[in-house]
């Protein structure tokens, strides 16, 4: 694991992270929706979460809304955190909600956990495998974990001039340092939807589900790669329920 690479997603998160506070969280799932929350994470009532990446905080709030018993939150950024708590400020002290600065690589002590999600969040870690094992120890058995992340074929495709252009090979995973993303630097990884399942096999977890759904939202975010046109055409989001056996 890469401190430095670590430390430049942190210094990235934390300036840029206001930009993303009204986008992807509960009950929405991806950047133009994937369904209600009810048919992805099942029930909330009585039961123990934990958020990696929380970003603004917004989902974990929901589901204390929601009923949920204790929400646990991790997230690289201090900006991230201190909004997030800002929001949480009264489940907070009544003990219902916890937030860690921490990268997601780095284990946590927590009680066991029904559910682990995260909302394009875990694709940005630098070292899958374990941050991986780590989510692995955190569920109690028969405990799901549920993530979302850009679909891989929707990665490799642009609009230009009104039409969808092939900006990269599906098949080469690389790592790169976006130099200019929203103005700063960031590392990040593609990957082929082949190497996430086969990463979350060899960590233990059984897939129960995968979902491609398509677009709710009908409007452009970006002018280039987020775009309904796209969207509609190419499955933005996937969604993993992954389960850890009993």
């Amino acid at each position: 694991m890469s401190a430095e690479k670590l430390l430049t997603n942190r210094r990235a998160w934390d300036k840029v992270a206001g930009l993303f506070f009204s986008h992807s969280f509960l009950p929405v799932w991806g950047p133009f929706g994937i369904g209600k929350h009810a048919a992805v994470i099942g029930p909330i009532k009585g039961k123990t979460f934990l958020e990696v990446g929380f970003g603004s905080g917004h989902s974990i709030n929901y589901l204390v809304q929601k009923g949920a018993r204790k929400v646990y939150g991790v997230d690289i950024s201090k900006t991230k955190l201190d909004f997030a708590a800002e929001l949480n400020k009264v489940p907070i002290t009544k003990g219902k909600v916890e937030l860690f600065e921490k990268p997601m690589e780095k284990r946590l002590k927590l009680e066991p956990i029904d559910t682990v999600f995260s909302i394009y969040g875990f694709g940005w870690t630098i070292d899958p495998k374990k941050t991986l094992a780590n989510i692995y120890s955190y569920l109690k058995p028969g405990g799901q974990f549920i993530w979302s992340w850009d679909n891989s074929v929707f990665s490799v495709i642009h609009e230009e001039a009104g039409k969808l252009v092939v900006s990269g090979s599906y098949h080469e995973e690389r790592e790169f340092i976006a130099k200019k993303w929203k103005g700063v630097p960031v590392y990040l990884k593609y990957r082929k939807t082949a190497t996430w399942f086969r990463l979350l096999r060899d960590a233990g977890f059984m897939v129960d589900d995968y979902m491609e759904p398509a677009p709710i939202m009908k409007k452009d975010l970006t002018a280039t790669y987020y775009t309904i046109r796209k969207a509609e055409r190419i499955p933005c989001s996937a969604i993993w329920i992954c389960i850890k056996p009993k």
